[in-house]
């Protein structure tokens, strides 16, 4: 029991001398990693300076001239549609319009670096603006060649970027040439802030970059206008047989030469050479087949027909319209007018948005025998009235 209690203490005390070799042993372990991490970083760190070094020496040697703020560029570079793109109407097209990320370089070209660098601190912005799958929106003209401008903006952080005009985005109705398409424009710093302001006659479109949510405004209303191929379809409304509020004791000859057949009623906000109708009212558009010539006889006489000079007018309720009728042929110059058969004339008026009017048409003049040497003349009144729910 003696030698047995006297042994017990040297027990501890091994184990302390174990544990502080394995402890000097940890330590000796670790310095030689600490020593060997610290140089590491150390070279990491130069690399790091060396290249940024090395970046700011290529730019101050990079010898391609610099864009200007504003210039537009179409880099012939095909990419990936813009996300976030918004509808924009147009009075003759839908589109699609949308502006990315700013970017400190053009694309490259194969391989190649573009011809240009950015701004001095400056970006460049890519907008995409494009004609919808079902783009057509009836154009309505009362004169030939158009009068309206399409005018794009890039808004970023408070400045505008013009982007239409000559070596920018086309939107012309009256050429056949590809409308919209892609640019890169050359903008200050890195903006955060962008929009495309897209304006016609006054009333602009705003196309948030973000997330491609639009304020349309008075364009709006174009939304509800029927495309081309549902109008083209329209059978029209014939205009049934006219009054005669003069007693001229005359007679058609051919009475399918009175024949007067509506073959369109549009109401639109926009008519080109007008601009837009006013807030709460529209133009509405009537095409109308109407008759050219009419030849009379006189029953009681025995004597040749008599030749008319008659002129054809139109009233939509108690308003006139809003200049003389248009030969709608001599406006069917481009794809985007409207296309009608039989030499119809075009009347528009303005009237108030919604509201049903009666139809009414007059054919006026006088008759005359013994043309070229007049021997008698007489008043000629026609007249063709269509209910507001017929014209509807």
């Amino acid at each position: 029991m003696g030698n047995g209690g006297q042994g017990q203490p040297v027990a501890p005390a091994a184990d302390a001398q174990a544990g502080d070799v394995a402890a000097d042993e940890e330590v000796a372990t670790d310095e030689p990693r600490r020593r060997t991490l610290w140089p590491v970083a150390s070279v990491l760190a130069v690399i790091v300076v060396v290249l940024v070094v090395s970046l700011v020496v290529l730019r101050a040697q990079d010898g391609r001239p610099r864009a200007a703020a504003g210039d537009v560029l179409d880099h012939p570079f095909q990419e990936d549609p813009l996300p976030q793109a918004g509808e924009v109407l147009l009075p003759w097209a839908r589109l699609k319009v949308a502006a990315g990320e700013p970017h400190a370089e053009l694309p490259d070209l194969l391989g190649a670096p573009a011809p240009l660098q950015a701004p001095e601190g400056g970006s460049f912005v890519r907008v995409d603006v494009s004609l919808a799958e079902d783009y057509a929106i009836p154009l309505t003209a009362v004169a030939l060649p158009y009068s309206q401008e399409t005018e794009v903006v890039l808004r970023a952080d408070g400045r505008d970027y013009l982007l239409s005009g000559r070596g920018g985005i086309v939107l012309d109705p009256g050429r056949l040439t590809p409308q919209g398409g892609s640019r890169w424009v050359a903008v200050e710093g890195e903006p955060s802030d962008m929009e495309v302001r897209v304006t016609v006659d006054g009333v602009t479109q705003v196309v948030d970059a973000t997330d491609g949510s639009v304020e349309a405004g008075r364009a709006a209303d174009l939304a509800g206008i029927p495309a081309p191929e549902e109008l083209r379809d329209a059978k029209g409304t014939p205009c049934g047989a006219p009054r005669t509020l003069e007693d001229n004791r005359l007679t058609v000859v051919y009475l399918p030469s009175l024949e007067c057949r509506v073959t369109l009623v549009l109401g639109t906000p926009y008519v080109d050479g007008l601009g837009w109708a006013e807030s709460g009212r529209e133009f509405v558009v009537v095409h109308v087949v109407r008759p050219r010539r009419v030849s009379l006889f006189d029953p009681t006489r025995d004597s040749d027909s008599w030749d008319t000079d008659l002129r054809f007018t139109a009233r939509l309720g108690d308003a006139a319209p809003v200049g003389p009728g248009v030969d709608v042929n001599s406006l069917n110059q481009t794809p985007f007018t409207l296309q009608s058969p039989g030499d119809p004339e075009q009347f528009v008026f303005d009237v108030v948005q919604g509201q049903a009017a009666d139809l009414t048409f007059d054919l006026t003049g006088e008759a005359r025998l013994g043309e070229p040497f007049v021997t008698e003349r007489r008043p000629v009144h026609y007249r063709w009235i269509l209910t507001g729910a017929d014209v509807a």
